[in-house]
């Protein structure tokens, strides 16, 4: 797999990560950086955050990053990141090893690696296994202080749901097709004069000519971009038509995959964007189950082989004819559903636990099954009907809740950051 990408899809997020302990190369200077609140940053810690990310930046395209530039914004991202981190340690929100290497593990596996595989690249471009470690650690942590303070508070009405979706059947657009966007802006303050608007104009036409001569997208934004993702390279992810500022869906939806706007000016600065694709969501089916059953629970007096040949005796009354509803609500525990013959009325995929419904999977209609055990007992099953649902409905309705969740919490956490950073103590040391 070529590095780059496995870079990209690994160490997005991890940028502003505090290597604290870091051991320090020979010839490192390991002088304080910058003072923030009641820790610091090591020169050492910058200088390792750097090398992270010009290894996500093409080898042909890093001449031309201005490696003042990109210090400058790495170590604000490193403040932000320390600070949180010291709520973290104030709060004792800690991360065991256990979820450390299975989110590891989970990244390897997710790009088609083994573990050792996954070492061997990370030792081939210089980064230590325990310096990945520590950025992924403190990265969870992050998120849980984020989640703690921020995320709790973040609350999504069915009716704001519905008037989501609403508004995506009305941009006349297929409501699954999602967009993957890349992000440029080159800001103005408020109250610019016309010679600095005229200049953030020559500044974006630059980078748009820049672009049409096949230069890299992710570079550019890094170089030059004054948007809050330009680090990761202006990537703005996934996203729907109602997502989107309404100053860019009328040019993305006339653009096709690898396309590049125009240059787009609003009160903010200008803005250039890039379609890498386009993705629309097919029907999402699923098989819904009549079913019903009898249950006998364990206790001091019935025991597993007891329920077994209780329940063995039963099915072969049942299969001599006598009738499922009434031998259920005799001798069923299941009080909820012995009152209607056992029914457990139509369920979808999940509803039940694993053990169940897989033995309900594998049962034809109208067959019962042998004595089954779950965690609730023994169990007689019966399938009565299958039918296909088209869930898709449902599925869109989970996922503009999620994506309104996203935007809010985004749009918090920002906010937060943001005062958090403008009440802390910090102190540049930069040469």
């Amino acid at each position: 797999m070529n590095r780059i990408i496995l870079y990209n899809l690994i160490l997005t997020g991890l940028l502003a990560s505090l290597f604290s302990g870091v051991g320090l190369a020979q010839n490192t200077v390991n002088k304080i950086v910058a003072v923030v609140d009641k820790g610091v940053i090591l020169q050492s810690q910058l200088d390792e955050q750097l090398a992270q990310m010009y290894q996500r930046i093409p080898t042909e395209q890093r001449n031309s990053i201005n490696k003042e530039d990109i210090k400058k914004r790495v170590l604000e991202r490193m403040i932000i990141t320390e600070l949180q981190l010291q709520i973290s340690r104030r709060s004792g929100i800690a991360i065991p090893d256990s979820e450390i290497e299975e989110s590891i593990q989970r990244i390897a596996q997710s790009n088609n690696l083994t573990k050792p595989e996954f070492l061997s690249i990370l030792k081939k471009d210089n980064v230590s296994f325990e310096s990945f470690k520590r950025s992924i650690r403190d990265q969870m942590i992050i998120r849980r202080v984020q989640a703690s303070y921020v995320y709790h508070e973040v609350k999504i009405s069915d009716q704001e749901v519905q008037s989501f979706l609403k508004l995506l059947e009305q941009s006349g657009e297929n409501q699954a097709t999602e967009y993957h966007l890349g992000h440029i802006l080159i800001s103005t303050a408020e109250g610019a004069s016309h010679e600095q608007i005229d200049s953030a104009k020559k500044s974006a036409q630059n980078i748009l000519d820049k672009l049409n001569q096949g230069q890299k997208f992710s570079t550019l934004s890094i170089n030059f971009s004054d948007a809050n993702n330009a680090l990761e390279g202006g990537d703005l992810g996934w996203l729907k038509l109602a997502q989107m500022p309404a100053l860019l869906t009328p040019y993305v939806e006339k653009m096709s995959a690898g396309q590049v706007s125009k240059i787009i000016q609003s009160p903010s600065g200008f803005h250039i964007i890039k379609l890498f694709e386009s993705r629309g969501q097919e029907k999402i089916m699923v098989t819904k189950t009549h079913v019903r059953h009898i249950l006998l629970k364990i206790n001091a007096l019935v025991t597993d082989q007891i329920a077994q040949e209780r329940l063995l005796n039963l099915k072969h009354r049942l299969d001599n004819g006598e009738d499922f509803t009434t031998l259920a609500r005799a001798n069923s525990e299941d009080r909820g559903s012995a009152i209607t013959g056992g029914d457990l009325n139509w369920v979808e995929p999940g509803a039940l636990v694993p053990a169940f419904e897989a033995a309900m999977n594998n049962l034809a209609i109208n067959e019962i099954s042998i004595p089954v055990q779950t965690q609730f007992g023994w169990h007689l099953i019966q399938v009565l009907e299958r039918q296909q649902q088209d869930n898709t409905q449902v599925m869109l309705e989970a996922q503009a809740r999620s994506q309104l969740q996203k935007r809010k919490a985004d749009a918090a956490i920002d906010a937060w950051i943001s005062k958090l950073r403008d009440e802390a103590y910090v102190e540049y040391r930069l040469n």
